[in-house]
Parts: C-alpha cells; structure tokens; sequence
C-alpha cells in the first residue's frame, strides 16, 4: 500500500486539489505504518492544522484538521485515503467468450465487501460485438447509462457500471474494471436550486457543493426554506429550477442509482420506539440490505455499526421516547444515524440532529459526526445557534435568509469556512473586537435586506472559491429514468421482514396489545348479558317477535363489532409512522409490500377478535348457525373495517385527528345498517347508500344464516310486516342473493386494498 501522497493542483500529484488557493505542489502526507506525517512545500498560501500555521514538517493524528490555503478547508481532511481502503479495486477482464462475476461473495472475479452489493451481483462478458453486462438478480440493480438493466446490455469503453451505489469504469482501452472513486466518496451539489410548493417560491437559485471529507452546517431563521432545501438534496421534493448532483449525475434523473448513495436523518427519532435498540437495527437492515445477508453477516454489520457510534452495552435497550423511559436523547440520535450507516452511504444529510439534546450531547453528536467525515462521507446538516465549539467542528457553513416582510423566497447569504470567516462576515465592525459568538451570524440578517446580504456575499473573497469554483458539468435533468419498482420476490422478503417487525412492535408494547385483544370478550359478555337471556328464551306465538328483535339486534351488533375491531386496530397504524414510512421508501421500500403487511398482522389480530366475539356470543345467546360460515362473514367486515381504518389513517394528519374522524365512520354504519329501519322504508337515496355500507351485508348475511337453522312458526301478515328482513326467503334481485353479502364484503375488500396504495402513494408526492 501507498505510504506517501503528495497534494497539490497539479494532474501529477496522488491528490489532486483543483482549487485556485491551493498550490500545484502543495504539500506530502506521509505514513509509517503508526504515524502520520505532514510536510508543507512551501505552498503560496499555506497549509494549516487546526488553524495553526504548518512549517516544515508536523506529526497529525486522525481527529485533527488540515486546511489548504488561508481559508478553505481541504475537500478530503485527513487522513487520506482511509488505511481500510488501499488502492481502487481494479479487475483484468478476460478474452473473447469469458465472463467474470461482479459481487460480495469472495468466491467472485472481483470481491466488493460493499453492504448495497448483492453476494452474485452482476457479471460481464466480452462478445465479438463487444462488452455485455447482465444483472444476476440483485437487489439493489445493475446499471448503465444511468438506466436499471433487465438483460444484457452493451458497455463501452470508459463508461461507467453502477452496482447499486456502487460505480466501476471500463477502461479506455477496454482491457480493465476499475473502481471509479475510492469508497465512501461523493460529492453532493446543488446548482441554481429554486423550489416552489403551492404556488409559492420557498428557495430561489440556491448553488452549493459538498465534497467528500466535509462537515457543512446550514443556519437560517425559521421559515427561511432550510428544510426544503434539505428534502430538494435527498430527493424528496424535486426542483421547479436548477438541479441537484451527485458526483456530475442528475439525483432526479437516476434517483434508483443514487438512492443508496444518501443517508437521511429526519429531525424527529424516527424509530419503533418500543423495540430494543438491537431490534431496530436488525429490522432496518433486513429492509436495507440485499436478501442474500446471512444473519450472521447483519449481526456482523450492526455490530460494526454500534462500535462506530459508541452504542455498545445499550443494544438490549429499548428505545423509548419522551413519554416512555428509554435511552437517552442523544443515544436516540445515534441509533437514528446508525439506521442509515448500515449500508454505508457516502452522504449523509441530518436535519437538526442537535435539536433537544444538552450542550453535552449536541458537542458529543458533533465529534461522532465530525469523526465520519474525516473517514470520508460527506455530512450535511442543518443547526439552529451552535455552540462556539461545535462552530469550529465544521468545515463550511451555508446561511440561508428570508425578509420576514415580504413573501420573498430564502436565498444563500452566505456559503464559505464556518469559522472564524462567517463570523467575521456577519459582526459589525463594532463587533470585531468584542464578540467571538455563533449566535451573531444570525442575529446580524436583521441589519440588512436579504438582497443586500447576496451582493455582499458574491462580492466576498468566498464566494468564487467556495460556490462558482466547485461547480461542475451535469447530466442534464431532462433524461430522467422511471423509478424502478421492486420485483416480486423482494417484495415478498419484505412483507415477511415487515410482519417480524410489526408483531414485535405489538409484543413489546404489551399494555396496547392487551387493550386491543381484551376488547372482544368485553364486548361479547356485554352482548350476551344483554340479550342472551331472551333469544334462548322459548319461542311462543307472544314472544317471537321480541325474540326475532333480540336476535336482529345481535346480530347487527356482532357485524358492527367486527367492522370496529378493524377501523380501531389501523386509524392509527399509518398517520403514527408516517415519517419511518417515507424513510424507509427512499430506500426502496415496496408499497404493495407495506400494505400488505398491514393487512396481514391486522388481519390476524381481527380473526383472533372475531373468534372470541363469535364464540363468546354463540355459547351465551345460544345461537345455532354454522361457526365457520358465520366466523367468516365477520372476518371479512374486519378486513373491511381494517382498510377502511387505514385509509382513515392515510387521510389524518395525526392520530388525534384518526381517532377524531373514527365516529364519524361508525354513525352510518348504525344509521344505515337496516336495524333501525328497515331497508326497504328508506328514502331512495339513502337505500342506494346502504349498498355502500357493510355493516349492512354483513347484517343480513349473519341474520339470514342464523335464522335459517331456527324452527319456522306461522305467523300473521301484519306481523311478517314488522320483521325487517323475511326468516327465510328473500326478496328477488341481486341486493338480496344468497351470495351477494359476501361477494360485495369481498368488492369492498379490494376496492379499500386499491383505494390505501392509491392514497399512499398520492400522500407521498403532495407532503
């Protein structure tokens, strides 16, 4: 391996910095196998560790910060390259016919000890019509020309094969595989930005660029366009103008490529918060990581992670929240960055990851941060007043700013060295001498217009070097690739992993769970104890009608139970886990896959729900009806009920808001079930709305089968008149089929399971 690097402007150097403050020859990087060593060759503007002037020769350690030039941080702080790196991985392609296999498994022509790397990933030949590259069925794709292959496709000599995240060029003469950039190296730019959400322009011509090694911090009053312009760079809200990059590559144009490159931490602790600490990572990495990962390679993976960020001891932790004792603040925070770690993405974007934590804790979250981007990745975080140490901990600060008078859009006031340069750009001449504070960078916006602020700055000595020097050419934005939809076989690994996590999510939160499956035999006792004692009663020409009421009422009472164990179990299954939802799609979560796992685990604790209603009510009211047929009417106004409660839940804003709109569901379903009235006396339009309800077919399917097993009884017209639905004929038409009930229970099924993924997907692209 390497033990000396030169750093310079020049092509010749190991390191090229392409940077008008730095030297052609700038300076050598030396290590001993223990140390490292830095040599300044006597660059024009010189060479710093943190901030102190090097000359001649200086031992560094891995924490420490080197600087090029007076004021601009080196893209790549040091030490560089990561000993664990060595050389880019190369490979000898093989003669005419041959092939070689791409992927982790050792037993590969070329190994990538990659996490986004499938264990078979891909594999190239050489043809007499040139190079072909196929996908081995991997995971995470093989790509050429920004675009997913499905089959054999072509390559040409210096283009590039993305592997996942991963990116290999053919050679130029088309006799090697190389790696393209050392791991864990990306560049993540934004050029010319302008977002517009509802009419309204939030951020205008925003261009920034954040190279590998660097820890840039984003300030700005409140409402000034900094989390949209987070969500713009992850690839949530895509540009009305401008374009987002990674490494040259239009972001929106192969999002499917670049998605694994970008790790994004929510401000809020996204996480199951009744699950261990453990628990969380596992179940992340099954939905992150190719399906090929043994156990035994996640555990090892986890573990790598949980050592990184000072984790150990707590993976049996639950994780808690603010209302449920669990680890602390700062610890959320880590497991929340150590989520995204697990596949080792070379950008991670954190938006206010110090938000609630101590002065302690935001420092300590800083270090870690600070300590992974001297390992290479690219961090980009908003924060709101640092602290003066955590100040200095970042390479560059970006400033975005707003006139609170006006419905301008936030603008870039401000993108340079975070310390002690904006500082100085932001203080008075007053200030100078007497304050040394962060807070003063935004508590100077006030003293000047925003447009003012961007004259000041484009004519600063930061500004070529920091925006228009680092500027590169794009892919135009215009060839954007379809978003790949995940096969069938991942999605069914991902169902399964889904119905793990949600049953373990139901078992930790005991109390809930308990709530929920105690909830059936109280109701059912109540039935029974209410009317029980009349349906057995005997059957006498003085009584029947009273009895036939009795049992119409249980009835109704045993479809609406069902339909409520549904609605109840999932109005809040969605709205509560919105934000691990939209998480988790970006790294290519399926959408039939998470609803159907919904469905499943609901649907199961429904089954449960309805046995024990049914069985408790058949044993107290006597009934005589076939279970199993009647068992399964229930379930199917459960499921009903489920779906119906998920797209309550998709709808709400929150899950007061869920359980707000619950009675508002319910109220038809008594209304316009046919036991308050019958159906047939109902005004036409309600009749046709009845059609709508399934409490309603549910009613009459669970009636017409139990009455059909009771003894008949000769009765009065006027009588006959009374009783809602007939004993034992029914009307003519297909309202009142035999098969009818379940066949519409059935429709309603299918039209709420297309009606949620509809409603999921449109949630996404409007919020």
């Amino acid at each position: 391996m390497q033990k000396s690097w030169t750093i310079g402007a020049n092509e010749a150097c190991d390191i090229r910095v392409n940077m008008p403050y730095v030297s052609g020859k700038h300076c050598r990087l030396e290590f001993n196998g223990t140390d490292w060593c830095l040599e300044d060759f006597g660059s024009t503007n010189g060479t710093f560790i943190n901030g102190v002037p090097l000359k001649g020769r200086a031992l560094v350690q891995t924490t420490d910060r080197i600087t090029l030039g007076k004021t601009q941080p080196m893209p790549w702080p040091a030490p560089l390259p990561r000993i664990e790196d060595g050389p880019l991985k190369s490979v000898a392609l093989p003669g005419l016919g041959k092939t070689i296999v791409l992927g982790r498994d050792e037993g590969c022509d070329l190994t990538i000890a990659f996490p986004m790397i499938s264990s078979r990933h891909a594999s190239i030949e050489k043809t007499s019509e040139g190079w072909f590259v196929r996908d081995l069925r991997s995971t995470n794709g093989t790509f050429v020309r920004g675009r997913r292959i499905t089959e054999a496709v072509s390559v040409n000599p210096g283009e590039v094969i993305g592997l996942g995240s991963y990116r290999l060029t053919l050679s130029a003469d088309g006799v090697q595989l190389t790696e393209s950039a050392p791991r864990g190296r990306a560049v993540l730019e934004a050029n010319g930005v302008s977002v517009k959400i509802a009419g309204q322009l939030l951020i205008a011509e925003i261009s920034l660029v954040v190279q590998s090694g660097e820890l840039i911090g984003i300030m700005g009053p409140s409402g000034a366009g900094k989390s949209t312009l987070l969500a713009t760079l992850v690839g949530y809200q895509q540009p009305q103008q401008g374009s987002v990059a990674i490494c040259g590559a239009d972001l929106y144009a192969r999002f499917d490529e670049f998605r694994g490159q970008i790790g994004y931490v929510p401000q809020d602790d996204i996480m199951h918060t009744d699950l261990t600490v453990k628990q969380a990572l596992w179940y992340s990495a099954r939905l992150r990581l190719p399906g090929d990962f043994s156990d035994q390679e996640i555990h090892k993976r986890i573990a790598a992670v949980i050592a990184q960020l000072g984790l150990s001891g707590l993976e049996q932790s639950r994780i808690g929240s603010a209302e449920r004792r669990g680890i602390s603040g700062g610890q959320r925070k880590r497991v929340n960055v150590a989520m995204e770690l697990l596949t080792d993405p070379p950008i991670l974007v954190l938006d206010e990851p110090t938000s609630g934590l101590s002065s302690v804790d935001a420092l300590s979250l800083m270090q870690l941060l600070r300590r992974l981007a001297d390992a290479g990745k690219t961090i980009l975080l908003t924060i709101h007043q640092p602290s003066l140490d955590v100040f200095k901990l970042m390479n560059g600060l970006a400033v975005i700013a707003k006139d609170q008078s006006s419905q301008n859009a936030g603008q870039l006031v401000w993108y340079g060295p975070a310390y002690p340069e904006s500082l100085s750009f932001f203080e008075s001449e007053t200030q100078k001498e007497t304050s040394n504070r962060a807070e003063s960078v935004l508590q100077a916006l006030d003293r000047q217009t925003v447009a003012q602020w961007v004259q000041a700055y484009r004519g600063s000595a930061s500004f070529e070097p920091w925006v228009t020097g680092r500027q590169s050419p794009t892919v135009s934005p215009t060839d954007v690739q379809p978003r790949n939809r995940r096969s069938f076989l991942v999605g069914l690994e991902q169902w399964w992993v889904l119905v793990k996590r949600i049953l373990a999510v139901k078992i930790a939160d005991f109390w809930g769970t308990a709530i929920l499956l105690a909830q059936a035999p109280a109701i059912a006792l109540l039935i029974a104890g209410v009317f029980g004692s009349k349906i057995t009663a005997e059957v006498t020409p003085g009584n029947w009608l009273e009895v036939s009421n009795a049992l119409a009422t249980t009835m109704f009472l045993l479809a609406l139970t069902a339909i409520w164990f549904g609605c109840s179990n999932a109005a809040r299954e969605i709205v509560s886990e919105w934000a691990i939802y939209r998480r988790e799609r970006m790294v290519g979560l399926s959408v039939s896959a998470y609803l159907a796992s919904k469905v499943s685990v609901l649907g199961l604790l429904c089954l449960i729900q309805c046995a024990v209603l049914l069985w408790i009510v058949g044993w107290g009211c006597g009934l005589v009806g076939e279970v199993l047929p009647m068992l399964r009417v229930l379930f199917l106004a459960a499921i009903v009920g489920v779906l119906i409660g998920l797209i309550i839940s998709a709808l709400a804003h929150s899950a007061e808001a869920a359980a707000g709109i619950l009675p508002l569901v319910i109220l038809p379903m008594v209304i316009l079930g046919g036991i308050l009235m019958p159906l047939s006396e109902l005004p036409t339009g309600a009749a046709w709305a009845s059609d709508l309800i399934p409490s309603r077919w549910a009613f009459e399917s669970l009636l017409v089968q139990e009455s059909s097993h009771r003894p008949l009884m000769e009765v009065t017209a006027m009588a006959d008149q009374c009783f809602p639905i007939s004993t034992h004929t029914a009307p003519d038409g297909w309202r009142h089929s035999a098969l009818t009930p379940s066949l519409v229970l059935l429709a309603m099924w299918v039209a709420g399971i297309l009606s949620v993924h509809a409603l999921l997907i449109w949630k996404e692209s409007h919020r």
